[in-house]
């Protein structure tokens, strides 16, 4: 510590030496300098006063700087050098002690008597700075540079007092005494000089400007530095300039020009502050789980929100730093050491920033610019699907995709039920999620039966999720809330008329396209038949006909499933009757077999005849087969559309009949209602307004069907309601006016009529129905019987020409009229077709076998008529000999057909009305309305004169009617013989009457008509009457007896399946990533399940 203390003296002593010599040389200079300008210059009495104060405050700011201030300091009397300091001088200056002194001085600061290791550690550093002189660092000698600011001027003005002692006595004289008088002489010119701040910047060039002023000024003015001397750069006559390039140290000038010289100036050179390095210390948000980083020297960063930026700036020269954000925010660095700045901030949002750095004397001089991008973690995003069971609305299937930039925290379904009586806040189900995956599928399947949803009540449900962002706090996104409607029974009802009639639009479209595809075979053909061979243009007409078929079959094929669509929902919530339920099949089963092996394998048979380069007539021919085939599709098409108007129109009565009693059942309860008073006037109001528009739909309904049936190619006879609807709107309206009065009383007996007549309605429309399916039934039977009888016809005439054929020579006369027997035989067998044809329109028994067998028949015809007018005899009689089959065969089916629509019609007269009606079994007008309607007739002939053949064919009309009825008792007497008690209460009874029928049969036939007929007849009628309604509570105890629980299949929609896969896919995956990946990495690998699943 003495050698510490020897040093700071010397060092002192040293700077009063130094300072000595400066101050001697600045007061000698500036007195030389005052009196030269005073000398040339001769300036007024104030500028001379300037001078000499300006000279004694030179004087006394020297001697006080540089002189008593370090003096001072060595005597104590100001604040030293600190021990640290004086060891970083002396370090500097022995570069065998560089920081060993500083450590050692630190070191002492921090020990204590009780730390020995400190001790020790403070007395080794000693022992090896004891060989190093201190005050060695302080050198006398290098004051000797300073004697070049001292002698020069004290030699100069020592000469110039030898010289001109004048110089000095005069022009000090003017000084001082600055208030005294003196002659002035005149100059030239002056020179002024325009750079005011003589402040320069290291290596940075320095620009000086001089303007010249008086009476007669010089042509070139020069610049003295350093010794050299300058030649200025003239602007115009008055302004010269000049510039110092990349100063490097201070610079003394003066300006001269026409033997006259300036005073002299100086350029102050200091330094700008710099930045040297920097670094930024990036430590992330908890939650992203990334590691933190350092980044040199990089100023541009991207980061996620949420990061903390610490920077460190290495500088030279700065006193200042701080930061800019966006232009307007100001940030200061905390200063760390004398170069080392520190500045922390946490990145919200992306910004430019711009580092400043500041001294004593400037700030930096080029703009340090940066641009901070914070990545915000995102919102969450979601899609979802919903995949509804449309058969028996108790599922709802959710499916979709979650993704976040970071990670999912949770994911949640949330439903509310609304509805008569609901008003339900939102639940949530928690739905699971796939570890930290960013990307994943989800699925949730919800029970509907299980949260007791009733008819037009609404399901609201949307799908949340939620982020895991610990910046912020999770977000959330979520799907848009949709809606789940339980569909009432108008709602099912419209779905399946917009089902139907987009069904009846497609049958249109497709036997429209096979109308077209025929006509363009006739055009081939007719084409081909003038050529040879197929040219290129025909080939790509043809492969274009094969093309439009295959739209066809594709067409064709969603008109299949679009029909068994429709008919699975008719048998869902139309519940259709066994008839109805029985043309669904048959109907369903026509639209199955409507494409065929035949016409494919025709068509593939055509492909090939063209890619084998086949001559025309093998192509006529193969077309003239397809063009068949394409003309009994067309047929079938339309017997399809036919068939299936028929069948909605049957859909659509029955329906109305239905919704007829149920709205006739619920007027009733609202006129108990009103007797009992269970409701209020407003609630007994909006329930007879809520029937009230029932019932408006009904008429629309009513109306519809009406249309439907004037749709039909042979519509029914049906009877007009619209008086009956008009008395059920006016009860309506009445009692709906009389609540509004508070005439209860008279709005109760309103309610029951319009109930009553409603319940009329249903019974006349089910009538209505009844005689309906009877009357057509008994047309398509006598057509069906009359197209058989005339098969039967062309089968014996077929069988007599070909025997004729077999005994008639080729040129015999007698040949050409068979010739034409055979083509007569071809158009009967047309009628027959036409005939069969229409009637199959009508018929659903009739089925496609039999119009294939019928086209087998005309084919065999056709071929045989062919070879006929070849002569070619034996082959005309086989073909011949192939219809006949055919015709036999066809006639076997057709018989069968008959017979079962007579067991059907005997059946429907065994069925009791109310039965039918209830059970939904085969309907059809009861064996006794039938026998009543009979037993007025017989009446009605007994009444009337008629005689002879006119009387005759009645009776025989009447007596096979009687017949019909006692073949349905028939089925009436085997029904009631499935029960043991129905055996015996009801069968002698049932014999009996058949007896009384055949009486009665026998009496028409034998023209017996008389009293004891229709006293018979009406026994007969009271008879049918209990007989039926025994059989009608045989089975209304059966019915209860085999009544079942029936349990809902759940449909799992395939779409979920495939969610479900592509989740245990991700799941198994995700056992393979490691957990130590980075979040891009991890990202990366989500992106690819997502690619893998897509």
């Amino acid at each position: 510590m003495a050698s510490l203390r020897q040093y700071k003296q010397k060092f002192y002593i040293n700077q009063i030496l130094k300072g000595s010599l400066i101050a001697v040389g600045l007061v000698l200079s500036t007195y030389l300098l005052f009196n030269t300008l005073e000398f040339f210059a001769r300036f007024p009495s104030w500028l001379r006063g300037f001078l000499f104060f300006s000279f004694l405050g030179l004087l006394a700011g020297s001697v006080i700087y540089w002189i008593l201030i370090p003096a001072g300091a060595l005597l104590k009397i100001r604040r030293q050098l600190s021990d640290e300091e004086a060891a970083r001088q002396i370090g500097n200056y022995f570069p065998e002690v560089e920081d060993k002194l500083l450590n050692t001085i630190q070191l002492q600061k921090l020990s204590t008597q009780e730390n020995a290791l400190v001790q020790a550690s403070i007395a080794q550093r000693s022992q090896s700075l004891m060989l190093v002189r201190f005050q060695d660092a302080v050198q006398y000698a290098e004051n000797r540079r300073y004697l070049r600011y001292a002698i020069p001027p004290a030699a100069l003005i020592l000469i110039l007092l030898l010289i001109a002692p004048q110089f000095f006595t005069e022009t000090t004289a003017r000084i001082i005494y600055f208030n005294r008088k003196t002659p002035t002489p005149s100059a030239p010119f002056s020179f002024q000089l325009q750079t005011k701040n003589l402040q320069a910047f290291k290596n940075e060039d320095f620009h000086v400007s001089l303007k010249m002023e008086g009476k007669s000024l010089p042509l070139d003015v020069y610049l003295w530095a350093g010794g050299r001397r300058y030649k200025m750069e003239k602007k115009d006559t008055q302004t010269f300039a000049y510039t110092f390039n990349k100063l490097q140290k201070s610079t003394d000038f003066h300006f001269e020009a026409a033997g006259f010289q300036s005073t002299d100036y100086q350029i102050a050179l200091v330094e700008r502050p710099m930045l040297l390095s920097f670094d930024a210390q990036l430590v992330y948000p908890a939650y992203l789980g990334k590691t933190n980083e350092t980044w040199n020297n990089v100023g541009n960063l991207i980061v996620p929100e949420g990061t903390q930026i610490t920077w460190r700036f290495n500088t030279n020269e700065s006193d200042k730093v701080w930061l800019i954000f966006n232009e307007k925010e100001e940030t200061e660095a905390v200063a760390k050491q004398s170069r080392l700045f520190e500045l922390q901030k946490t990145a919200r949002q992306s910004a430019n920033y711009q580092i400043r750095l500041k001294n004593k004397y400037a700030e930096n001089k080029d703009e340090i610019n940066f641009f901070i991008q914070v990545i915000p973690d995102q919102f969450p995003t979601i899609t979802m699907q919903a995949f509804r069971d449309e058969q028996t609305f108790n599922l709802l299937s959710l499916g979709g995709n979650v993704s976040d930039d970071y990670g999912l925290s949770q994911l949640k379904l949330f439903y509310r039920i609304e509805g008569e009586g609901k008003n339900n806040a939102w639940q949530a189900i928690n739905l699971p999620l796939v570890g930290s995956q960013t990307i994943q599928n989800f699925y949730y399947q919800l029970e509907l039966d299980k949260l007791n949803l009733k008819p037009s009540d609404r399901l609201f449900y949307f799908v949340q999720v939620w982020d895991n962002d610990g910046v912020n706090g999770a977000k959330s996104a979520k799907t848009t809330v949709q809606e789940f409607k339980v569909p009432n029974k108008q709602d099912l009802a419209k779905d399946i008329d917009e089902t139907a009639k987009k069904a009846e639009d497609d049958i249109k479209s497709s036997s429209s396209k096979s109308k077209q595809i025929q006509n363009k075979i006739d055009n081939m053909e007719q084409k081909l038949r003038t050529k040879q061979s197929v040219d290129y243009q025909d080939k790509k007409m043809l492969e274009e006909l094969i093309k439009e078929r295959e739209e066809l079959n594709q067409e064709i094929q969603e008109l299949q499933e679009l029909n068994e669509q429709l008919r699975e929902k008719q048998e869902r919530f139309a519940e259709p009757n066994p008839e109805i339920q029985q043309k669904m099949d048959k109907l369903q089963k026509h639209m199955d077999e409507l494409l065929d092996e035949e016409t494919k394998k025709l068509y593939q048979e055509l492909q090939k005849m063209l890619e084998q380069n086949r001559n025309s007539d093998d192509i006529i021919n193969m077309l003239q087969r397809i063009e068949r085939q394409e003309n009994s599709l067309e047929k079938e098409l339309e017997r399809a559309l036919e068939m299936f108007k028929q069948m909605q129109f049957d859909q659509k009565l029955d329906q109305v009949q239905k919704d007829l009693s149920e709205l006739a059942e619920k007027q009733e309860e609202l006129a108990e209602k009103n007797e009992n008073k269970e409701m209020g006037k407003d609630e007994m109001l909006q329930e007879q307004e809520s029937l009230n528009q029932e019932f408006d739909e009904l008429q629309k309904e009513i109306d519809e069907l009406q249309d439907m049936n004037e749709q039909l190619e042979k519509p029914h006879q049906m009877e007009d309601p619209a008086k009956q609807e008009q008395d059920i709107k006016q009860e309506q309206q009445n009692s709906k006016q009389q609540l509004q009065e508070n005439k209860n009383k008279q709005a109760q007996q309103s309610q029951k009529k319009a109930a009553q007549k409603m319940k009329e309605l249903a019974e006349q429309m089910e009538q209505m129905q009844q005689d309906m399916e009877m009357e057509q039934m008994q047309e398509n039977m006598d057509d069906l019987r009359a197209i058989l009888e005339n098969l039967v016809t062309l089968s014996f005439d077929q069988e007599r020409l070909m025997k004729d054929f077999k005994a008639v020579n080729t040129s015999d006369p007698r040949y050409k009229e068979l010739a034409q027997e055979q083509l007569k035989l071809q158009n009967d067998a047309q009628i027959i077709e036409d005939s069969l044809y229409a009637l199959s329109k009508r018929m659903f028994q009739i089925e496609s076998f039999v119009t294939r067998e019928l086209k087998q028949m005309k084919d065999y015809m056709r071929e045989s008529a062919a070879n006929i007018k070849e002569r070619k005899v034996n082959v005309a009689t086989g073909k011949q000999q192939f219809a006949m089959t055919s015709m036999n065969n066809l006639a076997l089916l057709l018989n069968d057909i008959l017979q079962q629509m007579q067991d059907a019609m005997a059946n429907a007269m065994a069925m009791p009305s109310n039965q039918n009606s209830k059970n939904k079994k085969n309907k059809g007008t009861s064996i006794s309305q039938l026998q009543d309607q009979l037993n007025q007739k017989i009446q009605e002939l007994k009444n009337s004169q008629k005689t002879g053949r006119q009387l005759s064919e009645e009776l025989a009309k009447l007596a096979a009617e009687q017949e019909r009825i006692r073949r349905a008792l028939r089925e009436m007497e085997e029904k009631a013989g499935n029960s043991k008690e129905g055996k015996e209460q009801l069968t002698k009874q049932l014999q009996e009457l058949k007896k009384m029928m055949e009486e009665t049969e026998k009496d028409l036939v034998n023209k017996n008509l008389n009293e004891n007929t229709i006293k018979r007849q009406k026994e007969i009628q009271t008879r049918l009457l209990e007989s039926e309604k025994a059989l009608k509570e045989q089975d209304e105890d059966e019915e209860r007896k085999g009544e079942t629980a029936k349990t809902k299949t759940k449909i799992v929609p395939p779409n979920l399946k495939q969610l479900f896969d592509q989740k245990q896919k991700q799941i198994e995956l995700l056992k393979t990533v490691p957990p130590q990946l980075s979040p891009y990495f991890k990202k990366e690998v989500d992106e690819y399940f997502e690619k893998i699943d897509k």
